[in-house]
């Protein structure tokens, strides 16, 4: 091949020109400081700078935001559970000093003014909030725990639920009324004997608050329930799918509405469903041609719907009283309820998992024969209520209850007794102290049957024998509690808890009506702190605080201020008999006094063994409280581990990232050294090749 001196400058320029860009791209290296400036200098590099960048903003995220938030949240509860544990362990101190026999009436008053101090700090500590949320009301992070001020909230079956183990006595000395000052001070009155002054014991529940809204002109009364085992626990599996449909419709008033309705196979005989959502009743009806006719019934209206073969909406089947509506046609997964009733028969139920629509409604099951009542709760999961409901001869009625959840497993199931207290079984503010007493007296003398007294006025269940022992001796079910008093409130003193951070109730005002905690999930807020792993922050209420400490308090005030009272009675009738100068008239006095320190005796010994009642009760929910500082440390922990592993994962990535994107240092200055050094040697070498040509030689 032919070389000349041409080719060989074209050459040469060539090379000097991908010296120069060599050494260009190190300079920009040096500058930037990054290997590349664009995908194409090197797109595997590209490839994984994303990758890595991404991952290690992931990474920035869940170390530098995430955790140190959830870090936060649980450090500010820790603080208060510190405070709770520290309050508690006064009271429980408190109430041990108490129990002392010799103490005086100006001793026990100023222990239980500790209690009462310690108990509104108790409360108070439940309104911390870490950012302006409040860390114990679940997802109410902007309600507080307790009310701030005095006021009439109309709050509805409050479920207030307790076990066999919470089953007390209550004891009244009745008689004491025949001792009250005006009877005393008048001579004519009758004489009071010791006979007269007896000490009735009967079992009891105390509730969570006092002063209920009942009155002798109240349409409600409250219901007693108890649960046991069925004979065989409920099962559930879910293999099946079935049709839904998605319906929306605005009605000629402009009001709106939203239903998702079960659809099963034309021809399906053995199941039906009839859903119920806000107040409308709606039916589907299948046809063996993929259309559905929907019915929907309110206590003024009714309103028709049709779907076509291809699941749209057909608005020439709508009535007339519909200006819109939409359908979607969606499945969902079916699970099959079983369990065995008290006949030993196993009974099924079919229940489509129908999404949760921020609301409760119900749905009318009818499947091979059986019925019941399911409410699909606002948190997603479900209540199972069987129609097939027992009256038994002591006036209480039993039914079977199945709660499932959100996946169509089962979350409990048990037999529900309900005895529904009447009128003539309640006790309220104005009902007098001889009818109270005659209540007591009733309850013990009728040791037989299931006899329950209300006592609206101080918040407690007074129980006959039979039935005292039949809840005392309740076995513990699987994720249920054994009794539940249901019933309504709406006075509520400042430092009260709010019912709803506690309990199932319904709240009613003039916007409507509120249903609370209608259902078994869990009020977690978790933080996302790495890859597919949460960290659950915060402790709910019901997992530290407990309405007994301000309950307790209020016991032993009342108990002292009737031992004040017994105390003061005493002294008038010393008094009245040292300045009486008539024989019949001492006689009289001498039998009172006897009987009045009678029953200052039985007072004294109530309260003792109340400050020792304290003692056990107060230890209860010092546990509780102490189980939540362990649980919260245990988070915590965790939480720790995560962050140690999050340190290292961020080192590891960010030095990737960075071996992946920065240049070396010494490395790129000496190659571009070289790269200075070979353009500079080439520069030379062409020029010497430029300045020889032919005529040089000629």
């Amino acid at each position: 091949m032919r070389i000349t001196n041409k080719i060989m400058q074209n050459n040469s320029l060539y090379n000097i020109n991908n010296n120069k860009i060599s050494e260009d791209q190190l300079n920009t290296m040096m500058s930037t400081g990054k290997k590349i400036t664009r995908p194409s200098d090197d797109p595997v590099i590209a490839i994984r700078a994303l990758r890595l960048r991404s991952n290690v903003t992931q990474i920035s995220q869940y170390y530098e935001k995430n955790a140190k938030d959830a870090e936060s949240w649980l450090d500010v509860t820790a603080d208060a559970l510190s405070t709770v544990t520290s309050v508690l362990t006064d009271c429980v101190k408190q109430a041990t000093k108490g129990a002392n026999k010799d103490l005086t009436i100006d001793d026990l008053g100023t222990i239980i003014t500790q209690m009462e101090a310690l108990s509104k700090e108790y409360y108070s500590t439940g309104n911390v909030d870490y950012a302006g949320r409040y860390v114990f009301t679940g997802y109410r992070t902007d309600t507080s725990l307790t009310f701030d001020k005095t006021t009439t909230a109309d709050y509805k079956d409050i479920n207030d639920e307790f076990k066999a183990a919470n089953i007390s006595t209550s004891s009244r000395v009745t008689g004491l009324s025949k001792l009250d000052s005006e009877k005393i001070l008048d001579s004519s009155a009758d004489t009071v004997y010791e006979s007269d002054i007896v000490e009735q014991t009967v079992g009891r529940i105390r509730l969570s608050y006092d002063t209920l809204s009942y009155t002798t002109d109240s349409f409600n009364t409250p219901s007693l329930k108890w649960r046991e085992q069925l004979m065989q626990p409920a099962t559930s599996t879910v293999e099946e799918k079935m049709d839904v449909i998605k319906l929306n419709f605005t009605n000629n008033e402009g009001e709106s509405f939203y239903a998702m309705l079960p659809a099963i196979e034309p021809g399906g005989s053995r199941e039906s469903y009839t859903v119920t959502n806000e107040g409308i009743t709606y039916t589907v009806v299948s046809h063996y041609d993929g259309t559905y006719d929907i019915t929907a019934n309110s206590d003024t209206q009714t309103y028709t719907f049709g779907i076509d073969s291809n699941g749209i909406y057909d608005p020439a089947k709508q009535s007339s009283n519909i200006a819109s509506g939409q359908t979607n046609l969606d499945s969902v997964q079916k699970a099959t309820i079983t369990y065995t009733n008290d006949d030993g028969e196993q009974i099924h139920f079919g229940l489509p998992l129908l999404q949760a629509i921020g609301q409760t409604y119900s749905m009318e099951i009818e499947y091979n024969g059986n019925a019941a009542t399911c409410v699909v709760n606002s948190d997603g999961t479900y209540t199972i209520k069987d129609h097939n409901i027992t009256d038994n001869a002591d006036g209480t009625s039993t039914q079977n209850v199945v709660n499932v959840t959100g996946n169509g497993s089962i979350h409990s199931s048990y037999k529900e007794t309900t005895l529904n207290i009447t009128k003539d079984k309640m006790i309220y503010s104005t009902t007098s102290d001889d009818d109270i007493d005659e209540f007591y007296n009733d309850l013990v003398a009728r040791e037989e049957g299931a006899i329950a007294v209300f006592n609206a006025a101080t918040g407690e269940v007074l129980l006959n024998k039979e039935l005292t022992n039949k809840l005392s001796t309740l076995p513990d079910l699987i994720n249920a509690n054994t009794i539940d008093v249901i019933y309504d409130k709406k006075e509520w003193n400042t430092g009260d808890i709010k019912p709803e951070n506690l309990f199932n109730c319904q709240f009613t005002d003039e916007n409507g009506t509120v249903l609370y905690n209608r259902g078994s999930a869990a009020h977690d807020i978790a933080y996302d702190v790495g890859f597919a792993q949460s960290v659950v922050v915060n402790t709910t209420a019901d997992a530290v605080f407990t309405t007994s400490v301000k309950r307790d308090v209020d016991d032993l005030k009342d108990k002292l201020n009737q031992l004040t009272q017994m105390k003061s009675t005493l002294k008038i009738l010393n008094d009245k008999l040292k300045s009486s100068s008539s024989d019949t008239e001492k006689t009289k006095l001498k039998i009172e006094i006897e009987s009045a320190q009678k029953a200052y005796d039985y007072q004294r010994e109530e309260i003792q063994k109340e400050f020792e009642h304290k003692i056990t009760s107060l230890q209860k929910a010092l546990d509780t409280a102490n189980l939540a500082v362990t649980e919260n440390g245990t988070k915590s922990k965790r939480l720790d581990l995560i962050n140690t592993r999050l340190m290292s994962q961020t080192t590891t990535f960010k030095t990737l990232q960075s071996e992946n994107e920065d240049i070396d240092l010494a490395e790129t200055v000496t190659q571009l050294t070289s790269a200075q050094t070979t353009y500079e040697a080439s520069l030379m070498a062409t020029g010497k090749i430029s300045q020889s040509s032919l005529m040089n030689y000629i």
